[in-house]
């Protein structure tokens, strides 16, 4: 009996991309280590070994995918923006005082970026995309609420003399902390949405109606308050085109004026309280004060990734009377990305996270493209971008809401150079 090679081989990918995208959706969405304790020192997270071999075996799989597959013109575009950002991201290490902890970042994060440009790539389908994301929170939903029902002690914040007492009872399932699963569960609810607009309505309900409970159930206030915000905005974006650019640029500089101005510029502080808000952010402005001096230090190179935060010379700074100097980051990825990669770097990142999404999104109104997986870029950049002013989103390796806004932007440029094709359900322009 004659084998067609062809149609093997054909199988043989479709196999190897659903294995790869369910992969990378579980690394991120459940992790290899569910359930860490959380000690008065942190989260104890016990050998790393597993969790560095999943992520090689990950990106070795995504290597060999794409590079065996007709779409790989597509990865990593726009092709000459991304050698740049590489580029300076290397020039930046270079020039660290902490050479070989930022080289490590930048190899970390350039693994993250590549397996976040071929993510999409993965599945053969738009229709084989929806049946995996289900899959993949249904079995994340599962992990967390099992935690919740059956592992209280490690999926719901208890008394710690690190943590206090303003933690305790906020769920975090098997995530690290509440505020991370709050994160993820925003995130869910994008994807819930996503789903009920395409046609899987009993199924897109009942992952948003348990997402939104356990969002609520974390105590994570931005997260909690940014999914009404984030889904008014996206349907603000999605039809009034003229209202984009202002919106985007116009309301990332200006939450960023409200914030670390607050922190630099009385004015602002006082009006902040006025209107009966913390103007200290839980205490980020003490942390933004201290990042001026390290932005003055290397203006235009910066520091390089992790070339500044939690180094040595600033844990064991005693010059400093508040908890600045021993931050884990700048809690704002837009002070990081100038603390990290000077001016040049700054400038890099905006046009790909700001510049180009809109770019992207104009193409996609002006030929009528706009759809349901449109709308699930749109809402998880608009989150991802508005969380910037008050987390470090970017380069973050271990972080899902990087991962997931470098996927939304990379979507949304294949969507901007998708062909409609009648009757069909694609992804891309290329078929497989």
């Amino acid at each position: 009996m004659r084998v067609d090679s062809s149609a093997a081989s054909t199988q043989t990918m479709n196999v190897l991309g659903i294995a790869l995208f369910m992969g990378q959706f579980l690394y991120l969405w459940v992790t290899v280590d569910p359930y860490v304790t959380v000690t008065l020192d942190g989260v104890d997270r016990g050998s790393s070994l597993f969790s560095q071999l999943a992520a090689l075996t990950l990106f070795g799989g995504s290597i060999f995918y794409i590079c065996t597959s007709p779409q790989r013109a597509l990865v990593l575009q726009p092709r000459p923006l991304m050698i740049m950002l590489l580029l300076w991201l290397l020039l930046a290490a270079a020039f660290s005082t902490e050479k070989i902890d930022s080289f490590k970042q930048v190899i970390l994060s350039g693994i993250l970026l590549l397996n976040a440009s071929v993510y999409l790539l993965l599945p053969r389908s738009e229709e084989q995309f929806a049946k995996l994301v289900i899959a993949g929170l249904l079995i994340m939903l599962g992990f967390a609420y099992f935690g919740v029902i059956f592992k209280p002690a490690q999926a719901i914040h208890q008394f710690s003399t690190r943590l206090g007492d303003a933690q305790v009872g906020n769920w975090r399932g098997h995530f690290t902390h509440k505020n991370v699963a709050a994160s993820v569960m925003m995130l869910s609810s994008c994807y819930a949405l996503y789903l009920k607009d395409k046609g899987w309505r009993l199924v897109g309900w009942s992952l948003l109606i348990l997402s939104v409970l356990f969002l609520t159930q974390t105590g994570g206030k931005t997260s909690t308050a940014m999914l009404p915000l984030i889904l008014m905005l996206a349907f603000v974006f999605e039809r009034i085109r003229w209202a984009r650019w202002p919106l985007i640029v116009g309301g990332v500089l200006l939450i960023n004026f409200l914030t670390v101005g607050a922190a630099l510029i009385p004015a602002v502080y006082e009006f902040l309280e006025s209107l009966g808000i913390d103007a200290t952010f839980t205490n980020r402005a003490h942390i933004w004060r201290f990042s001026v001096g390290a932005m003055i230090d290397s203006p235009v190179l910066g520091h390089g990734l992790h070339g500044f935060w939690q180094t040595e010379r600033l844990i064991n700074n005693d010059t400093v009377e508040n908890w600045s100097p021993r931050a884990f980051n700048g809690h704002n990825a837009w002070v990081d990305a100038l603390i990290n990669l000077g001016i040049v770097g700054f400038v890099l990142i905006a046009i790909w996270v700001i510049f180009m999404p809109l770019i992207y999104i104009g193409q996609i109104s002006k030929r009528n493209l706009y759809s349901p997986l449109v709308r699930l870029y749109v809402r998880i950049w608009l989150f991802a971008v508005f969380s910037s002013a008050m987390e470090s989103v970017f380069f973050e390796t271990g972080s899902l809401l990087w991962f997931s806004c470098m996927m939304a932007i990379f979507g949304l440029r294949l969507q901007a150079i998708a062909l409609p094709l009648s009757g069909k359900s694609v992804m891309v322009n290329i078929e497989k």
